[in-house]
């Protein structure tokens, strides 16, 4: 049984046949489109571009420092006596002093801060501060606060902040970057 595969004979009458075809065949490398390097380029400046929108994004998506000297008397109030709540809820004592430093380093009057010791030995029901927060920046900042708690506390702490963030309903986004910023 003689089995014959159709292959082309290689002949020196017919070299190009067994050449694959090239789009640029007959054209002197020279005299090419650079388009296919020019559509690279794009490409490559187009992905740093998205990368630095996205990455601008994510930094204005919460802001750099927070302030509490700049909000409303009844707002620094409420983020204090939230603070404090934060602070007890993963049971961990030395979180009452690092949310403390906290706050005194985003510009809490020296008032709120007595009013945060005297609300640790007396803390609101978690319904009520968590009503006190009423608005959208006012929640990002308790949630952060909650975040700044649960550093050094258990799974407890880690878990309330993340009540305190779909309570709140804080966008996705605004909580995967607060954690990026607030987490350590």
């Amino acid at each position: 049984m003689n089995l014959r595969i159709n292959t082309p004979h290689a002949s020196p009458e017919a070299p190009e046949e067994l050449e694959p075809q090239s789009p640029d065949r007959g054209v002197d490398r020279r005299q090419r489109e650079v388009a296919p390097a020019q559509r690279q380029i794009a490409e490559v400046i187009g992905q740093k571009v998205l990368h630095g929108w996205l990455q601008n994004r994510h930094q204005t998506a919460i802001p750099l420092n927070i302030n509490v000297g700049r909000l409303q008397q009844s707002e620094a109030e409420a983020i204090v006596r939230f603070a404090a709540v934060a602070a007890l809820a993963g049971g961990e004592a030395s979180a009452q002093g690092v949310v403390r430093s906290w706050l005194a380093g985003a510009g809490t009057a020296p008032d709120l801060l007595a009013t945060y010791d005297a609300v640790l030995q007396s803390p609101p029901a978690l319904d009520k501060a968590l009503a006190a927060i009423a608005n959208a920046d006012l929640a990002l900042v308790a949630f952060v606060l909650a975040l700044v708690a649960a550093r050094d506390a258990g799974p407890a702490a880690r878990a309330f902040a993340d009540y305190v963030a779909a309570h709140r309903s804080i966008p996705t986004a605004t909580v995967r970057a607060a954690l990026r910023r607030h987490r350590s």
